[in-house]
């Protein structure tokens, strides 16, 4: 078993782990982040990935190098004849000639860090998306706050009934009420008249 996974970080993942650590510690545990646009979260995800690789790549290098006097080289021609002999250049600044005088005669330990080897992820992160992706083949809608599966019903409208006939509409009484109120208005009308008439027929007598 490897050392690395009591820890949960894997040597081939190791950056994108600590990028989904950050992320999922951090920046996922905010309040604005739901609230954020994609292009937004977008923006954080990239910033977490450039923090990680910056951490591993130094982080590689203090274990590397922790305990021991240390040269930045690279490996150039070698041989095995009694031996192996390295050819290896490195920096010819003060620094690096002072550290090679005073730990040539002695031996070292030539250690392959590097840091490409820590650079992998199990998945990169994804930020949500501004608008959510509708059910497809008949699927469940879901909440695009929560992403909870939404009951029957609870799209929002009155939905209509599954089957059977519509109720038929009301009658129109204020047809009926029209009728009525013309022939009394009718019947006004003519009462004058029946009036004029007995009137005449008063007078003839």
């Amino acid at each position: 078993m490897e050392a690395t996974e009591a820890s949960g970080f894997q040597e081939k993942t190791l950056r994108g782990d600590v990028q989904d650590k950050i992320l999922d510690e951090i920046a996922r545990t905010m309040p604005c982040w739901t609230k954020m646009s994609e292009r937004e979260q977008r923006q954080i995800i990239n910033k977490a990935g450039r923090i990680a690789s910056e951490l591993v790549r130094e982080a590689v290098h203090v274990v590397a190098h922790r305990d021991f006097p240390h040269m930045v080289v690279g490996l150039g021609k070698w041989t095995v004849k009694e031996g192996i002999k390295l050819e290896v250049s490195g920096s010819d600044t003060v620094e690096e000639i002072t550290k090679l005088a005073t730990n040539g005669g002695k031996q070292a330990i030539l250690v392959f860090a590097s840091v490409s080897a820590f650079m992998g992820s199990r998945g990169e992160p994804q930020a949500d998306k501004d608008e959510p992706e509708l059910p497809i083949n008949g699927g469940p809608a879901h909440d695009p706050e929560t992403g909870e599966i939404l009951s029957e019903g609870d799209e929002g409208g009155n939905p209509l009934p599954d089957g059977g006939d519509l109720p038929e509409p009301p009658e129109d009484e204020e047809e009926g009420d029209d009728q009525d109120d013309g022939g009394e208005a009718e019947e006004a009308a003519a009462a004058p008249s029946r009036r004029r008439g007995r009137s005449r027929q008063t007078v003839d007598a």
